[in-house]
């Protein structure tokens, strides 16, 4: 295991432009995750509130663990396609009584005159990583009064909640839209409030609506059977200062990162135990931890995937799935000269793996899968679909949480088949 060391120098005119472009990238980001907090705006949700109801993060807050990490998704989602910033959902891994789930929530001071499409495609995405990483699915349920009363329009995505492994839940709070009505039918196990839905579909009737998180929170407990938890032994933080991660990546999002100064700062200990050093230069690879959990690396060091280099990413990814360990892929922006990726393209799609994007235009292998998915802020209008764009600061305490998902032994999807509302 070989000690990464760096390059980095904090008094060089590069260090501080780029963090000074870093930098001006989060306050965007901020601003943004501000306006997604804001729901329909400060009059809606006064009026929310009036009515006696909680808004999606406040009941989120008092379902979880208290203490635990919380990792919201795509929290800006909405905003490229000129939709209602967060799109009117929230998608979250939370920990409730121990155990790590999909939590969606949708916002009910949000009106957008139906299912807006950034919603339909956040819901989806959230229902695929919590049937793909065997995840209970934790539905918080209320819709604007303008988008109620219409009749039940399913979603295609919603024949998936049939086949899931793992339970689906789902707690209503409210009448429910057309796009929404099929949901409770569709879960193992529904609770609603007092007065506040038909109680003749549901499962369970609760008083108010902390009562009704304190019985989802029990409904977890009861029918999940398998648990998640940390790995052990002591865990050795990375060498070098998280800060410095801002100062990383290029001012020029078109530039090539590079990658052994994220990873000496993301990684346990800075270690990396690198695999063919000697072969194949336009990728790096290797094995280390972060926050205990093993992990094989995978990035690429320049804008073209060369033959050799392609062979040893294939080669990196086989060990990698033979061994159960989850791939992690830092993406650095592509150019447009023929390269030899499509072998590690198909190598790489059906991995266990994790995704951060450095800069624009990743190669279309560091794409394939269905992983997570994050990028770093950068000036850009990518559609392509991530799961959030994160602080480069939080990079390892995102991908400790996206690993513990992803370390919970697997169970056979045994669950009964339920039809789809019509």
């Amino acid at each position: 295991m070989a000690t990464l060391d760096t390059a980095l120098d904090p008094r060089a005119p590069s260090f501080l432009e780029n963090r000074s472009t870093a930098q001006a990238a989060l306050r965007a980001l901020e601003q943004a995750h501000g306006q997604a907090r804001d729901g329909g705006g400060e009059k809606e949700v006064t009026r929310h509130h009036a009515r006696g109801k909680l808004l999606p993060r406040e009941r989120i807050e008092l379902l979880v663990d208290s203490d635990t990490a919380l990792l919201e998704l795509a929290a800006t989602a909405g905003r490229e396609a000129g939709e209602p910033m967060g799109a009117g959902l929230v998608t979250a891994l939370g920990v409730v009584d121990g155990i790590e789930c999909m939590l969606v929530a949708n916002d009910p001071t949000v009106y957008v005159g139906g299912p807006a499409q950034a919603g339909r495609a956040k819901f989806a995405r959230a229902v695929e990583l919590a049937d793909r990483h065997v995840l209970p699915l934790v539905l918080l349920l209320e819709s604007t009064p303008e988008e109620q009363g219409r009749a039940a329009v399913p979603d295609p995505c919603f024949a998936r909640l049939g086949r899931m492994a793992a339970p689906v839940l789902c707690a209503v709070f409210g009448p429910l839209d057309a796009w929404l009505a099929p949901l409770p039918d569709l879960a193992d196990h529904a609770i609603t409030v007092r007065g506040r839905a038909d109680a003749a579909r549901m499962d369970m009737v609760a008083e108010d609506e902390r009562d009704a998180l304190r019985v989802l929170r029990q409904t977890v407990r009861r029918l999940v059977t398998f648990q998640r938890g940390p790995l052990a032994g002591a865990v050795e933080p990375p060498r070098y200062e998280v800060e410095e991660l801002l100062a990383v990546a290029s001012a020029d999002p078109a530039a090539v990162t590079e990658p052994r100064e994220v990873l000496a700062r993301v990684l346990d200990g800075s270690d990396l135990d690198e695999f063919r050093p000697q072969r194949g230069g336009a990728l790096l690879a290797g094995f280390g931890a972060v926050h205990g959990h093993p992990v094989a690396v995978l990035a690429a060091t320049g804008p073209v995937i060369d033959p050799d280099s392609a062979d040893k990413g294939v080669e990196l990814a086989r060990l990698a799935g033979k061994a159960g360990v989850p791939v992690l892929v830092l993406a650095n922006p592509a150019g447009h000269t023929p390269d030899s990726s499509a072998l590690l393209l198909r190598a790489l799609a059906q991995a266990d793996r994790i995704t951060l994007v450095l800069g624009t235009s990743p190669g279309s292998w560091a794409l394939a899968g269905p992983g997570f998915r994050f990028r770093w802020p950068v000036d850009d209008q990518s559609t392509e679909p991530y799961d959030g764009v994160i602080d480069p600061r939080d990079t390892r305490t995102v991908l400790g949480i996206c690993l513990s998902v992803s370390a919970a032994p697997a169970r056979p999807g045994n669950a009964p088949e339920r039809e789809v509302a019509s």
